[in-house]
């Protein structure tokens, strides 16, 4: 018993002492001596029960409140100590107090309960999407231009279950329109060969507001033709970069372990470019669920390399990085989520997802 409690039961004791000087009889004062020793033990029963402390076990966002609807407020690092203020998560957030004092929430699949009795138990891991089963591709040439008469089907809508917690279809917050097509997973049942100039050429209004929810009608009427097009471009990989800095992107609710993030990839036309000619291509933590031999590992070989790389997904501006055009990318325009990875491998094309 804590030096807390041996002076709780002390005040108790010395309570039945001043109940006698009341004139009660034996009886009645021991009634009520019993009656407050019970209630002081159900209150340290009850303090005992509650989880006080917990370990963060990754890279984990501390939130205003429990949700993913505003950007976070902090950040914790892998083996960071907390101390859980409320005993229930509240939408499967906990909140907690952080070593230097500061009060928020954190998912609690980034929590390892150190101290609990009777821990709450964690809902099961939901299961990952079934994988569409393989498409048969329609070789027809490979085009100069990308028509907007080729279909754009409506993407559809989804949400990711992160260690850091759970993802809507557009986000936390930023551009709705762009992060619901960022996040689509939805497998076209063919792609339309196109050349690397192909997509590099597609107009897009100048100067143009960082978010597609605050254009004008005109400015959406340039890129809307050639907004959700499946194709497939051949290129060169100058570089490899996963968004696991900084505050986390809006898409995926300012999530940064390397599981939860887009890789922001260039792809240049000819082996040797700089990044600044590139096209950018990325990959996104919904469809990589169902690709497990997409890593930086595996497709290092490629990087910097002489042998090309074939991507197919879905043609999409991202308007917020018009800033990096000239610097890191040569267009707005992406391949945005790539949905098929395919190396040049003895002198063959080979899905990266068959590799060895």
């Amino acid at each position: 018993m804590t030096g807390e409690s041996r002076e709780d039961m002390f005040c108790a004791v010395g309570a039945g002492s001043q109940l006698n000087r009341l004139g009660l009889s034996r009886e009645a004062t021991m009634r009520l001596l019993r009656t407050s020793l019970a209630i002081l033990f159900v209150f340290l029963a009850a303090s005992a029960a509650f989880a006080t402390d917990a370990i963060v076990k990754k890279r984990a966002t501390l939130r205003g409140d429990p949700s993913t609807e505003r950007p976070p407020i902090g950040r914790l690092q892998p083996d960071e100590d907390v101390e859980i203020i409320e005993p229930s998560p509240t939408n499967g957030y906990y909140k907690v107090r952080t070593g230097e004092g500061e009060e928020g929430w954190v998912y609690s699949r980034n929590l390892e309960i150190v101290t609990t009795p009777t821990p709450t138990p964690t809902p099961p891991a939901p299961a990952p999407p079934v994988p569409s089963p393989p498409q048969p591709v329609v070789h027809a040439g490979i085009a100069s231009t990308i028509s907007p008469t080729w279909d754009k089907p409506e993407p559809n809508t989804t949400t990711f279950h992160g260690p850091d917690g759970i993802c809507g279809p557009t986000g936390s917050d930023g551009d709705t329109v762009t992060n619901k097509r960022k996040n689509r997973t939805d497998t076209p049942g063919q792609y339309h060969e196109v050349t690397w100039k192909a997509v590099q050429a597609l107009p897009y209004p100048a100067h143009a507001p960082k978010s597609l929810t605050d254009w004008t009608a005109q400015q959406l009427a340039q890129i809307e033709p050639y907004q959700g097009v499946a194709v497939s471009v051949v290129g060169y990989l100058a570089a490899i970069k996963p968004q696991d800095r900084g505050s986390g992107e809006s898409t995926n609710c300012h999530f940064i372990n390397p599981e939860e993030v887009d890789w922001h990839i260039p792809l240049v036309e000819k082996s040797g470019d700089p990044e600044s000619t590139s096209i950018v291509v990325e990959t996104t933590p919904r469809v990589r669920e169902t690709h497990p031999k997409w890593t930086p590992q595996i497709l290092a070989p490629w990087v910097l390399s002489a042998q090309p790389v074939r991507i197919s997904g879905w043609t999409m501006l991202d308007p917020e990085h018009e800033a990096h055009v000239g610097r890191f990318r040569s267009t707005l325009w992406e391949i945005h989520p790539i949905t098929k990875i395919e190396v040049f491998k003895d002198g063959q094309w080979m899905e990266v997802d068959h590799l060895p």
